[in-house]
């Protein structure tokens, strides 16, 4: 084989391996700092003990609302979280409410969907403590659980917060430059 040859399978190969990595991509997740990536989430915990009307308008602040829980996923992802993140904060309000109805359903103010999963607490709900809901973690024995379940109270108490944002999704691609390569994120809308 001539070096001519050779040095033309060479370039073929070069070319077709970087139009092979010019075609990677990947699809990624991210949030806006200060939130964290907790499951599908962006979530932001706040200590700061406001009511009900002033966490919601507190996370509207930061173009974010009361986090929900729609799923046993989504709770155990805000579980797992809150465990490692804030361990001995005991409860935080939800979007959760029963604002404006005359029955006992409640609604997310987030989303405005009816609230179909509600992992209560247990001797939960009393709904004559109140309108809104919050995530509280029971102690047992003087222990603080690990598991956060929806209690009802009274909207003008006060509670911690958690924000949530919906995540930023782009595409990751990567571009080839001579001797070197740049990865790119493309926002996805």
């Amino acid at each position: 084989m001539s070096w001519k040859q050779i040095i033309g399978f060479a370039i073929l190969g070069l070319t077709l391996a970087q139009l092979h990595s010019v075609n990677s991509q990947a699809d990624v997740t991210t949030c806006k700092s200060p939130f964290a990536l907790v499951g599908d989430k962006c979530l932001l915990f706040s200590n700061k003990w406001l009511n009900w009307y002033e966490a919601d308008r507190q996370c509207r602040s930061q173009g974010a609302q009361l986090v929900s829980v729609q799923n046993a996923i989504q709770l155990q992802a805000i579980n797992d979280w809150m465990n490692i993140t804030n361990p001995y904060n005991v409860e935080f309000w939800t979007s959760g409410n029963k604002l404006g109805t005359i029955r006992n359903m409640y609604f997310w103010e987030s989303t405005g969907q009816y609230a179909n999963y509600q992992p209560w607490a247990k001797g939960q709900p009393q709904t004559t403590e109140g309108d809104c809901l919050m995530l509280f973690s029971p102690t047992y024995g003087g222990v603080v659980s690990s598991d956060y379940l929806l209690s009802v109270m009274n909207c003008t108490a006060w509670s911690s917060i958690v924000c949530e944002q919906v995540p930023t999704s782009s595409v990751q691609r990567v571009c080839l430059m001579p001797n070197s390569f740049e990865t790119v994120q493309v926002q996805q809308n």
